[in-house]
This record gives structure tokens, sequence and C-alpha cells, in this order.
């Protein structure tokens, strides 16, 4: 019995120990419930709105807002994984199973500025970027 447990306490400890090697890096000052918005910058005529919650574990789940000029209002959620490499905030999503990369500023606790580096699609501007606000922590 006691070989049984030392066996198990072992593998325990070896699962946990490869989880923590693949995990990707984050940067806890970005983790938690964050809101932001745009205007014109990635569709000419369209407002977005978003609210995002980073968790800890390096995922994350969306909610976006578009608002055309003519008034329609789509909405819709994205869930991914982010993550910090090489001082680059990387954005996974599931949905396209493409990546966006942008450099970001921590500006104070409740203000990060995030600057397009690598966008998995075409945008009206050519230095997109924009200041997400900290709504609270889960």
């Amino acid at each position: 019995m006691k070989k049984l447990i030392l066996v198990i306490t072992i593998l325990f400890s070896l699962s946990v120990a490869a989880q923590k090697k693949n995990a990707k890096p984050i940067d806890p000052k970005l983790a938690g419930t964050w809101e932001g918005s745009e205007k014109d910058q990635q569709v000419q005529g369209m407002q977005k709105h978003w609210v995002m919650h980073r968790f800890a574990d390096g995922t994350f789940v969306l909610l976006f807002m578009s608002v055309t000029e003519d008034g329609e209002v789509d909405k819709f959620t994205e869930k991914g994984e982010w993550w910090i490499e090489g001082g680059k905030f990387h954005e996974l999503h599931y949905n396209s199973g493409q990546t966006d990369i942008y450099t970001y500023e921590v500006l104070d606790a409740d203000h990060v500025k995030f600057r397009a580096h690598k966008m998995a699609f075409p945008l009206e501007v050519e230095n997109y970027e924009f200041i997400d606000s900290r709504l609270g922590e889960m």
C-alpha cells in the first residue's frame, strides 16, 4: 500500500511539473476583467467595444459588440489563450486559429496600452492601438 501511494505521489508530481513546463508565461498584471473600445481602426464606419477576462491560467473569454454608422449591432464571443513571448502579448483565438501579437505598456494598475505588432486580419489604420481599462478581477 505504501508503494502504491509513493508511485501515485511521484506520478502526480511529474504530471504537475510537466504542466508547468509546458505552460506559457503570462504577465500577472494583465489578468482580470478589462474593457476597451476603438472606432474606425479595424473597419471604417464601425465602433467596437469589448469586455475581456484574462484568466491567470493563460486562457481568455472575450465579448465583442460592434456598432455600424447605420446603427446595426453585432455581438459575439470568443475564447482563446494569451501569453507573453519576447516581451509581446500574444492572443490566440480558437474561432479562427489565428494569433494576434501586440506590444503593450502597463500605464498603471488599471490601464494597459496595446499596439498591433502582427495581426491576423487587415486593418483600416497603419498604427492600430487601444487602451484596456480594468473592470475587476475574478
